[in-house]
């Protein structure tokens, strides 16, 4: 599948969504999260993106330079984007339970601030470039297939990481979501 019918397939399915979401490399990511991040924001929802092969501000570059938007308007008063390391939304929790709670606390906020819900883009190279399997798979674990709150959930691999997992292991992580798009 290429970006944009990622993004667009993403994009139109139902809040509750845990999807798995394989990439093969950097620019085909950029162009997916350019549209996905662009539609939803039209569509009045947050956006949380939590990168591992980027940095925060690469991201914002990407995003400006595809995009006519101010970035720092959507940042600050709107509020309708985050953008924060992957490897502080993830591994500077205490546990699962804890990256799980922030989340339930972050839809809580955007509905308070009037959005309809939120999108969470995380790459999971975090984990893996940490040596985190185990709790790579429990944190994938602990996830429901759907969620019954106002979020999309998209996990990010690069192919390459994934690649790395045990076929077990993949075949488990992929068992946990709804939906998997490979691009």
């Amino acid at each position: 599948m290429n970006a944009r019918e990622a993004a667009e397939t993403i994009s139109q399915s139902e809040y509750g969504l845990h999807c798995l979401l394989i990439y093969r490399d950097l620019d085909i990511l950029r162009e997916f999260y350019s549209n996905y991040v662009q539609k939803q924001i039209m569509d009045n929802e947050m956006i949380q993106i939590m990168p591992f092969y980027e940095t925060e501000n690469s991201v914002r570059e990407t995003l400006s330079n595809n995009w006519s938007a101010d970035l720092d308007l959507l940042k600050k008063e709107e509020k309708s984007l985050i953008i924060v390391d992957s490897l502080k939304g993830y591994l500077h929790h205490d546990n699962i339970e804890s990256i799980w709670k922030n989340m339930e606390e972050t839809v809580i906020y955007a509905e308070k601030i009037g959005k309809k819900g939120i999108s969470v883009l995380g790459d999971a190279g975090a984990f893996l470039f940490k040596h985190k399997m185990q709790s790579l798979l429990d944190y994938e674990s602990y996830l429901p297939v759907k969620f019954d709150i106002n979020l999309k959930g998209i996990c990010m691999y690069h192919q390459k990481d994934f690649n790395k997992i045990s076929e077990d292991f993949q075949q488990k992580i992929v068992d946990s979501h709804a939906m998997t798009i490979m691009m």
